[in-house]
């Protein structure tokens, strides 16, 4: 029996280019077979691949040789670039900004001094044409000069502001004038001490008062208020009063809403004791679900129109610091507690609480003492201001 000749003849193998012609030859690279024409094609493919291989890495030294030559022409050198400038813009912003409040500040104090300074001059023209004073005259006018003089070289503070991250580049720049405002006068169990800067409740739970020297006319100002020692929550009131109205009045109509409020109590559920408030006309006692209700209109009077105050409510404790700010301008007072950064704000008709101001505080309960903080920051002129923006423009470049 003969053997299968098909089954012995090798089955031909196509060129992979052709389709047609036998393959002669296998690449080792692809696997695949190509006749005699396309085995010189498939190799001119592979040289043409080598040479482009060859240009992309040349291309690619040459992208290296670059970057080594210019180094700072990388796109990330150039963002951080941007950024710089655009820093050193906003802090040259800020610090046109700072100026201006530093003009500003420094001319608000100056006309506060000039309109004290005016007041004084009249009362020194009329005794001078009436021949109508003494030594002591004389005594208290000279002191009173004095301390004008030491009102205009009173410092004006810059505040460095922390960030609550430490590692902010660039400190807010504050500008702050400083307060020369002290206590002067007091009805009720009340004294002052330090120099005007503390006010001491005596033995007694009593609403007392206790006002400011300093009358303010235009501009806004702020008093820094301590609370330097409270043995209750409550019973703390701050506001503004019109140039020397009677102190007895609001002393006495502190006590009839305390005894108003006092009785509404007992009548009363409610045992959350209410802050008191105002606005132009009336005090009230806030009405919610919290809160007793009771309202106590005040009596249609020049005195007690004289005054608008703003309570403490309870979130504050022992060594808060509160800030009060008198903008005469826009008849606007503000309270702020620095640490739990709550605030509230008064709208003043000034028709019925008429400019000049001067700030009082009021105290209920035994023992409490309110200090008028002292700024200790160091003094601050436009040179220095200037040298700051300087070290503050080396630190963000370098």
């Amino acid at each position: 029996m003969y053997p299968n000749v098909a089954s012995t003849i090798r089955k031909k193998q196509l060129c992979s280019k052709c389709n047609k012609a036998a393959g002669i030859l296998n690449c080792y690279g692809c696997g695949k077979d190509f006749c005699y024409r396309h085995v010189a094609e498939h190799r001119q493919e592979l040289t043409r691949e080598m040479e482009n291989l060859t240009t992309k890495h040349d291309e690619f030294q040459q992208t290296i040789a670059e970057q080594e030559k210019q180094p700072n022409s990388h796109p990330l050198i150039q963002n951080i670039s941007q950024w710089e400038q655009e820093s050193i813009n906003k802090i040259r912003q800020a610090a046109e900004n700072a100026r201006n409040a530093l003009l500003a500040t420094l001319a608000t104090h100056r006309t506060i001094v000039k309109e004290d300074l005016t007041r004084l001059i009249g009362e020194l023209s009329k005794a001078r044409n009436e021949d109508d004073y003494v030594e002591t005259d004389l005594k208290e006018w000279t002191e009173k000069l004095n301390n004008l003089q030491k009102d205009l070289n009173a410092a004006q503070a810059i505040d460095f502001g922390k960030s609550e991250n430490e590692n902010v580049l660039i400190s807010k720049i504050f500008i702050n004038g400083l307060s020369a405002d002290v206590f002067q006068q007091t009805c009720g169990d009340i004294q002052i001490l330090d120099a005007g800067r503390l006010a001491a409740h005596g033995l007694s739970n009593q609403h007392a008062v206790v006002c400011g020297k300093r009358l303010y006319s235009s501009g806004q100002h702020r008093i820094r208020f301590k609370i330097d020692q409270c043995n209750y929550v409550g019973g703390l009131t701050c506001g503004i009063l019109s140039k020397d109205p009677p102190l007895e009045s609001i002393q006495r109509f502190f006590m009839n809403n305390n005894n108003n409020n006092m009785n509404q109590r007992s009548r009363s559920s409610k045992k959350t004791f209410a802050n008191l408030y105002t606005n132009e006309h009336s005090f009230n006692w806030p009405a919610s679900e919290n809160y007793g209700y009771h309202n106590t209109a005040l009596a249609n009077s020049n005195e007690n129109e004289r005054f608008n105050s703003i309570p403490l409510n309870n979130n504050w404790q022992q060594n808060d610091i509160l800030e009060l700010r008198i903008d005469c301008d826009q008849k606007m007072i503000y309270l702020s507690n620095e640490r739990t950064h709550q605030s509230e704000e008064r709208h003043i008709d000034s028709n019925k609480c008429a400019l000049p101001w001067q700030f009082f505080v009021t105290i209920f309960y035994a023992n409490s003492r309110v200090r008028i903080c002292e700024e200790t920051v160091s003094t601050t002129t436009k040179e220095q201001l200037d040298d700051w923006i300087e070290d503050q423009l080396a630190t963000t470049i370098h």
